[in-house]
């Protein structure tokens, strides 16, 4: 049944390109009717920046919805669309489009997008962390923008595109960039200074996935996981055990989940080392506006808040 579903997802996708590219407008070179630049990103916090960057001169859109999952995502026929009308296609490298079912290399192939002309990565210039689990060891961990610091890049890298793109807003979006930049690294020092404050005992950071190294390394916390980045076998006996045995005998003050996952892999860890799951993490995506983390900044700052408050719990 999943086969044949994913048969007519792709003839569905491939019957709305033909039919975009018989009706092509005069909106084709890249912009709305309104003269905004069209721009999509691969999920939803790429995309909440270029929002904060764009501003009212860019039409944004992500492609994976918020919530969805980003490595088996099917487009559907509004995505083509989109992608096939944007000036720019933001992506966050690293590998991360390039899991799960290859759908964003398949999309992009399918709408005529291709590297350095619409497709940008949004993360040249981060020192990467290397994955070390067994299949994946030296890979780059793709989660950079869980990273303050690293943040302030993903905003330099769309700004710098945008400027190219669009130069009669080039200096609008410099404007928009230093302002985002500022608020990034006034939110990093803020943390910064509280998690700095912590006993050496109490930075051990938590969580099911690996997906907050560049947190940790952005505040000098250890990272500790059950599984390093989504496969078909996350929380295996074997992934838990691991785990366990790395901390046991440690004082964990708290551990962490992520939203959407489910926590049974972390209720069995926490089971045999005397701790407590402390909160959610969101990892992946920002949430609905009438949610907890609506933009970037609130997904950091409700991490790092999240994070300190576990490590500082009783």
């Amino acid at each position: 049944m999943k086969r044949i579903i994913g048969i007519i997802v792709a003839l569905v996708v491939v019957v709305a390109v033909a039919f975009g590219l018989m009706h092509r407008n005069d909106q084709s070179d890249g912009r709305a009717a309104d003269g905004r630049l069209n721009v999509v990103s691969s999920f939803s916090i790429i995309n909440q920046i270029s929002e904060e960057i764009g501003g009212k001169y860019v039409n944004a859109h992500t492609i994976t919805a918020i919530g969805a999952d980003q490595h088996d995502y099917d487009p559907t026929p509004t995505d083509v669309k989109r992608t096939q009308d944007a000036a720019i296609v933001f992506a966050n490298g690293l590998n991360l489009e390039k899991g799960g079912s290859g759908w964003f290399d398949k999309l992009m192939k399918t709408t005529d997008k291709h590297a350095g002309k619409e497709i940008f990565n949004v993360t040249d210039g981060i020192k990467t962390i290397k994955l070390t689990t067994a299949g994946v060891a030296g890979q780059d961990n793709p989660h950079a923008w869980n990273g303050v610091l690293e943040g302030k890049t993903y905003a330099a890298n769309i700004a710098k595109v945008l400027e190219k793109k669009d130069p009669a807003h080039k200096a609008y979006y410099a404007k928009r960039a230093t302002a985002y930049e500022a608020k990034l690294q006034k939110l990093y020092d803020k943390w910064h200074a509280k998690f700095a404050a912590l006993p050496a005992d109490d930075k051990k950071l938590v969580t099911q996935e690996g997906a907050m190294a560049y947190f940790a390394r952005d505040f000098g916390l250890k990272p500790y996981f059950i599984w390093e980045i989504d496969t078909e076998s996350n929380g295996t006996p074997s992934q838990i055990r691991t785990l366990v045995e790395a901390l046991q005998g440690e004082k964990v003050r708290a551990t962490f989940v992520e939203q959407g996952e489910s926590d049974k892999p972390m209720q069995t860890v926490i089971s045999q080392i005397n701790s407590h799951i402390a909160g959610e993490l969101w990892t992946d995506s920002v949430s609905k506006q009438s949610g907890v983390v609506p933009t970037y900044y609130d997904l950091l700052n409700h991490n790092a808040q999240t994070i300190y408050d576990g490590l500082t719990s009783k």
